[in-house]
């Protein structure tokens, strides 16, 4: 080689590496006019062509260069350019022939993402693997596998080598991808650790700790979330989904509203959008403050969530034929949304019109984007008509939409398991009033398994131990004895084959202290020669709001001279009237209730607990009904299945309570 000529070939290499390429492509021209057949011109020419995406350029040449000299890198050049041209298989096949000539990590790592590109993981982790045997500190091929474990949805493979990777070469990136595979396997704990441990090579990147937020709040680690989302605000002061995260862990999870309203305000004066007051709006609507939930949603536009919201306000406030109009107007906008449909279909029922909620819930069932919700709804209605054989099984899916698989995870009951010669934890999933209708199944529990224990509210431990002696009631804040299988309360009948059309125990199967019977009898208030009629007419406010009756619309009864009446209301500032003595101070828990219901000539009272209580002692009781009911009490309009102590007077029109009020007057017998 001539010294011009040499001095030519290196000036060319030093402006290619130097990315000057129009200089070095003009002279690798000229050196190709004076040997066409140098093959290190014609391999750095291509390699240029390739770096300007001149790729048909670059083959021809590499193509000329491999014919002159069978080389392992040429081949690999040649390989490379073939796979930017999406000419894949003769990638494979170059780069099979480069290794043929000499076998280097580098090219089995090519040839591995060459054959990542036709889907062929099989020889992805095969090709990597190689790569490391020659080269054990390989991480971007040990990385790569963890990668490929992905894209096979072989999430703790892709664990396993990441975290190898991770040994090889502490990396941002690394860390990253970690964190997501480990929230894909739903370790929540490792996953927040990990994107810390990123934050630390990028620690202004504000995004990283609001992830870790979100991650830890998965973890339920909210001490620990709201540090991470604190630490996101903190380096940028304008990250409104940080704040609105935040509300929602005191909302939701501290039960510290104040603090979560703050937390909104502060993001709707960061940004004033949709996002913000869709959340400041549910988040009044959880509150039970319907008016300033729907003076925020004023502030929408054209938006069906907006739409939504205002529906299950109105749902909330009994104004069902607003509610219906509100979720047509949010379909109008998106017709096949399973959770407008859901809602449509809720509307219509509380407007009595059964038959179409009913068919929509069962288009919705079909769906593969059906919530456990909609499909608990749906069980709900077929109960309601005592379609027992379908509603349960679809009932029962309500223990996935809770906290009970989570404190349970294993050994829970499911359809088919026997409970014959069975260790049970019965558990009480539901409210008070749900397990005082459902306790009598466990009497017939009793007869099956070999031992029972019900985990149960301290508010009713005490009546239910004195009412089943055979089994035992521990409190949810106890740990339950060793069992083999749990199984939520209201599941019983299902799990025992007992349908709605025999229920057992209809005369009452609850008994009171004996001894606090006899105290209470003593008391100087219930010394009276009327008759004594209990009154119960506003539970949980936050709860079923159709069930409630406003003390005014009662003034009616409590004016009758013939009856002396008694609040078993537990609440501390109460209405009063001449004719009513409350009971507030006489009640601990529902040991004090049973023995002063059995006092009582009658009980008038709402759907609650105390209307379970009664029936279950054999109290006789009058049940105020709104006019759609809770699927327990069915469509009963007269007698009730559960009690025969039990009278239904049930509403004839949504949220008009004189009507049957005006009823109770005339069944007055003295």
């Amino acid at each position: 080689m001539s010294l011009m000529y040499k001095e030519l070939t290196d000036k060319a290499y030093e402006l290619h590496t130097n990315k000057k390429y129009n200089e070095a492509e003009m002279i690798y021209k000229k050196l190709l006019e004076f040997r066409p057949e140098d093959v290190n011109v014609l391999n750095l020419y291509g390699l240029l062509c390739i770096t300007k995406s001149d790729i048909t350029k670059a083959i021809s040449l590499l193509t000329k260069a491999l014919v002159l000299k069978k080389s392992s890198y040429i081949a690999a050049n040649l390989a490379k350019a073939y796979y930017l041209n999406n000419e894949t298989d003769k990638a494979i096949t170059l780069y099979n022939q480069a290794l043929s000539y000499e076998k280097t990590d580098d090219i089995y790592y090519s040839l591995a993402i060459a054959y990542k590109k036709k889907g062929n993981y099989a020889e992805v982790i095969k090709n990597y693997n190689l790569a490391l045997e020659l080269n054990p500190n390989n991480y971007k091929a040990m990385y790569n596998i963890a990668r490929a474990y992905v894209d096979m949805n072989k999430i703790e493979n892709a664990i396993m080598y990441g975290e190898m990777s991770l040994k090889l070469n502490e990396d941002e990136s690394i860390y990253v991808f970690l964190s997501s595979c480990y929230e894909a396997a739903n370790k929540y704990s490792l996953a927040a650790n990990a994107i810390i441990k990123a934050a630390k090579y990028n620690p202004k990147n504000s995004s990283y700790y609001y992830n870790a937020g979100v991650l830890y709040s998965k973890d339920n680690n909210y001490q620990k979330a709201i540090e991470s989302y604190n630490r996101a605000i903190a380096l940028n002061r304008a990250y409104m989904e940080a704040y609105v995260n935040l509300a929602y862990i005191y909302k939701d999870k501290l039960k510290d509203n104040k603090t979560a309203l703050k937390y909104l305000i502060t993001a709707k004066t960061i940004d004033n959008n949709l996002k913000v007051n869709l959340a400041l709006a549910q988040f009044y609507k959880d509150m039970n403050d319907n008016q300033m939930s729907l003076d925020v949603l004023e502030e929408i536009e054209n938006s069906p969530d907006a739409y939504s919201i205002k529906s299950m306000n109105y749902m909330d406030m009994g104004e069902y034929e607003k509610a219906l109009e509100n979720i047509e107007k949010a379909l109008s906008y998106d017709g096949n949304n399973p959770d407008y449909l859901h809602g449509k279909a809720v509307a219509l029922k509380y407007l009595g019109k059964f038959d179409e909620a009913l068919s929509i819930l069962e288009e919705l069932s079909k769906r593969s984007d059906c919530s456990t919700e909609t499909k608990i709804t749906l069980g709900m209605m077929y109960l309601q008509k005592k379609e027992f054989e379908k509603g349960m099984p679809l009932y029962i899916l309500r223990s996935k939409n809770n906290n009970f698989s989570e404190i349970f995870k294993e050994k829970i009951w499911e359809k088919g398991m026997s409970l014959e010669n069975k260790s049970v934890l019965v558990y009480s999933d539901c409210g008070l009033g749900d397990t005082i209708m459902f306790i009598r199944y466990a009497k017939m529990l009793s007869n099956i398994a070999k031992s029972i224990q019900v985990q149960t509210d301290k508010e009713i431990l005490q009546l239910l131990r004195y009412s089943f002696e055979n089994i035992k009631f521990i409190s949810k804040t106890k740990k339950a004895d060793e069992y083999d299988i749990v199984i939520p309360l209201m599941d019983l009948p299902y799990a025992i084959g007992c349908g709605f059309d025999s229920i057992p125990n209809k005369e009452g199967y609850l008994k009171s202290d004996e001894d606090l019977e006899k105290d209470i009898k003593e008391l100087e208030i219930l010394q009276t020669n009327k008759k004594k009629v209990g009154i119960f007419y506003r539970g949980n406010r936050n709860v079923f709001k159709n069930r409630a009756i406003d003390f005014n619309e009662l003034i009616p009864i409590l004016n009758d001279s013939h009856c002396q009446f008694y609040s078993f209301q537990i609440e501390k500032k109460l209405e009063t009237h001449p004719n009513l003595i409350n009971l507030y101070d006489y009640i601990g828990d529902y040991s004090d209730t049973a023995a002063l219901l059995k006092e009582m000539d009658l009980l008038i009272t709402i759907d609650s607990s105390i209307a379970h209580a009664a029936g279950a002692l054999g109290i006789k009781t009058w049940l105020l009904l709104p006019k759609t009911a809770e699927w327990r009490w069915f469509d009963d309009e007269n007698q009730c299945s559960w009690y025969d102590s039990v009278k239904i007077f049930k509403q004839s029109k949504n949220g008009d309570w004189a009507e049957p009020i005006s009823r109770i007057m005339n069944e007055y017998e003295y």
